[in-house]
């Protein structure tokens, strides 16, 4: 809007500067026109008074050949004492008289005048306009009035613009008349000679006015859609340019920015009015200056365009910024080289993939050789829960097993005995044996039989619970680890209370996990921190987290019995329990534990020292990190 406004505003003072050029041109055409005229118009009364002045002459000298009387006294003499004679040259004024009243003049304002000079005035004998006045009109000789006739009395001839005898300014020709000693003066209003002119030159602007202002009005219409195109086509760039993610840019010779688009202040943070005759190199990371000086000096040589040249720029709050430029050399009309003209990408994105993807490619070897000691580790515990299959399930069968035996030994050696009973009246020793099969080896082994069985059913539950971990969905939301740690600890009051047990718990944060696998993580660990307090010393846990990039760690330390260095391996073995075994447990807790912490992506550790406390910490792989982990 404000682009068609200013350009309808030069258009104006364009309309305007073609009305002052026409005045100019116009006044000078006229000034020569008016010259001109002037001239011819001057011309016409030299030629008028002058013939009139040679026709008078000619009838002076006719008339003094063929009638001499009273011609020894002159007519009028040109000083202050000439006297006309009433007698001398009236048949010659008489003849100038009768043929000025058959000439019909010129002009509206036209006059030719005769005068001559009496008592030192200036008598005028002969007016002649539209009709001739015979009447004598006289005017001071050293007055300021009748100046052309003070000249052609004075023996002059010419022409000039001057005061008439009655003040109205003319244009006058004069010339003496030697022979009467008379001035004959052609003249005519200088108002008169102006009229066409004024008029002329008034008809003359106003059709200029009218052509212009027409032309105007149809230049506009005619032009108004192309510039209004043209417009609509600029606010069009403007907008791409504007809008465009990439930031486009103009520099000189000597690297000063010429032009720059809006995007410069999301990408750098500069306002356009700061870049603007601001130095490119002062943008770059110092280490780039040289880089790109010699890419434009080659372009320079080349007379090339840049392509795809990585630079780094610095933010204007420090941090660094990558572009890709790409540029075009910028020629005058001569094909001289102004300058360069470029878009810049900003391909920090890219830049920060393409260095964590070299990151991931040099630690690929560490992360496979970790990945590869996890698979071992989980094929140790595959062989280990074999084995415990194998073992440790076999083992209440085998016992089961045997005491069945046992029992099928004294029932025959019961129906042995009734049998004899029948056959003889008493057995004193086979009485006694199945006395002692009734009252002691039956029921010790059915007690055998039936610990065996719950054996084999505790492990059974185990081996269940263990599989339902890897079966169960996890439900991810944001967990606040205060509110879990703070729930568990209620449940555990009672004991914490009895034990005198001082609890320590820094500001945890809020992660994105499985609530439930939390709450049975953290639970199973206090539990046995609890359980697993030294008495000798009054009992401290402290909960506490540390949060990375990547990662957040949960920390629990306590200061009970510790652990044994060669039993710390064995710890997250299922069933296995080490160190004094004066607590009831299963050997479970640390391996179901171990167990959430890996389905969730996470790794569990525990650092000890026996008699002096142990620190379990598991690390959970963020969410947004977790699929880069699994992949």
């Amino acid at each position: 809007m404000q682009e068609n406004k200013n350009f309808y505003k030069n258009f104006y003072w364009l309309a305007g500067l073609m009305f002052i050029m026409s005045l100019i041109t116009m006044s000078v055409v006229y000034a020569v026109l008016w010259q001109t005229a002037i001239n011819q118009k001057k011309a016409d009364l030299i030629h008028i008074a002058q013939s009139q002045a040679r026709l008078i002459e000619a009838i002076a000298r006719f008339d003094m050949r063929h009638n001499r009387i009273d011609w020894e006294t002159p007519i009028g003499e040109r000083g202050p004492t000439s006297l006309l004679s009433e007698r001398a040259g009236a048949d010659t004024f008489s003849q100038i008289m009768d043929a000025h009243r058959h000439y019909k003049g010129f002009g509206q304002t036209g006059e030719i005048v005769i005068a001559g000079i009496e008592d030192s005035k200036i008598l005028f004998l002969l007016r002649h306009s539209n009709q001739v006045f015979s009447e004598q009109k006289s005017v001071p000789l050293a007055g300021t009035l009748a100046e052309p006739m003070r000249r052609a009395l004075s023996n002059l001839s010419g022409t000039m613009i001057g005061s008439d005898y009655d003040g109205t300014t003319v244009l006058a020709a004069y010339e003496p008349v030697d022979v009467l000693n008379l001035g004959i003066v052609a003249k005519i209003d200088y108002a008169e000679v102006k009229a066409p002119f004024i008029k002329s030159g008034l008809i003359t602007l106003a059709i200029t006015l009218f052509i212009i202002l027409l032309g105007s009005i149809l230049f506009r219409r005619l032009v108004n859609p192309i510039v209004q195109q043209f417009f609509d086509n600029e606010q069009k760039f403007k907008r791409l340019v504007e809008n465009i993610t990439e930031w486009i840019w103009e520099i000189d010779l000597a690297g000063v920015i010429t032009y720059s688009s809006p995007q410069a202040e999301k990408m750098l943070g500069y306002n356009i009015q700061t870049l603007h005759n601001s130095d490119l190199h002062q943008l770059l990371r110092t280490e780039d200056i040289t880089k790109i000086q010699s890419a434009f000096n080659r372009c320079i040589a080349k007379q090339a365009p840049l392509r795809s040249l990585e630079c780094t720029f610095v933010h204007r709050d420090g941090h660094l910024v990558f572009l890709e430029l790409n540029a075009d050399i910028i020629l005058d009309t001569d094909g001289t080289l102004m300058g360069f003209r470029g878009v810049a990408h900003d391909i920090s994105e890219r830049v920060a993939k393409e260095r964590e993807l070299r990151q991931y490619q040099e630690n690929l070897e560490l992360r496979v050789n970790e990945r590869t000691e996890e698979l071992e580790q989980l094929n140790t515990e595959m062989r280990h829960f074999a084995y415990i299959i194998s073992h440790d399930l076999r083992s209440p069968l085998v016992s089961i097993t045997g005491f069945i035996d046992e029992l099928k030994d004294d029932i025959t050696l019961i129906t042995d005995c009734a049998t004899q009973q029948e056959i003889l009246t008493s057995t004193d020793s086979c009485m006694s044996e199945v006395q002692d099969a009734l009252t002691v080896r039956i029921p010790e082994s059915i007690y055998y039989i039936n610990s065996a069985t719950k054996k084999m059913n505790h492990l059974i539950q185990a081996i269940l619970t263990i599989s339902r971990v890897g079966r169960r969905e996890f439900h991810f939301e944001n967990v606040n680890l205060n509110q879990v740690v703070q729930h568990t600890l209620e449940s555990l009051a009672y004991q914490i209370e009895q034990d005198k047990v001082s609890i320590e718990v820094a500001k945890l944060p809020t992660i994105m996990t499985d609530k439930l696998a939390m709450e049975q993580i953290i639970g199973n660990l206090l539990d046995n921190a609890l359980k697993y307090l030294a008495p000798e010393r009054p009992g401290l846990i402290s909960i506490s987290a540390e949060t990375t990039a990547q990662k957040t760690i949960i920390h629990i330390q306590d200061n009970g019995r510790g652990i044994s260095a060669k039993d710390l391996p064995h710890i997250f073995e299922l069933f296995k329990r080490v160190g004094k075994q004066d607590i009831a447990g299963d050997g479970m807790g640390l391996t179901y534990v171990q167990t959430l912490v890996r389905r969730l992506g996470g790794k569990i550790t525990c650092t000890s020292t026996l008699y002096q406390g142990s620190r379990f910490s598991f690390a959970l792989l963020k969410q947004n990190q977790q699929g880069k982990h699994h992949e």
